[in-house]
């Protein structure tokens, strides 16, 4: 049997190579990755900046002066507006949304992750 460990090397050898798709089979296991690299270069990157909030008091203040609540990332990545190169922006200001309705993409450890409202609302900025 493998160990996690030697298959977790075996990843990690893959993902730093030229290799775009690799199966294994041991012992009556089969395991195919395949690495989409042109996904990633398709997708338009911006860096922005958002303010610190430093504690949940100012967060909490923040949104019952505004009247507003904010849709915060759950993780920190890399933001994406769009899903892909080409395609429209999934909200901008002045969209409506719908609890469940996502509204960015954020790359984590080479994981993209949906962002989804919290609530029905407008999107009044972007940050």
């Amino acid at each position: 049997m493998i160990k996690m460990s030697e298959f977790q090397e075996m990843v990690n050898i893959i993902d730093r190579s030229t290799v775009t798709v690799f199966t294994f089979e041991y012992e009556g296991m089969k395991i195919k990755l395949e690495k989409h690299p042109a996904v990633q270069e398709q997708i338009q990157t911006k860096q922005i900046s958002a303010p610190a909030l430093n504690s949940p008091e100012e967060k909490e203040q923040m949104e019952k002066s505004a009247d507003t609540e904010m849709i915060v990332s759950p993780m920190v990545g890399t933001f994406y507006i769009r899903a892909g190169e080409g395609e429209k922006p999934l909200v901008q200001v002045g969209s409506v949304v719908e609890k469940g309705q996502v509204v960015c993409v954020v790359e984590a450890m080479k994981l993209f992750n949906e962002v989804q409202a919290d609530a029905d609302g407008e999107i009044i900025e972007v940050l």
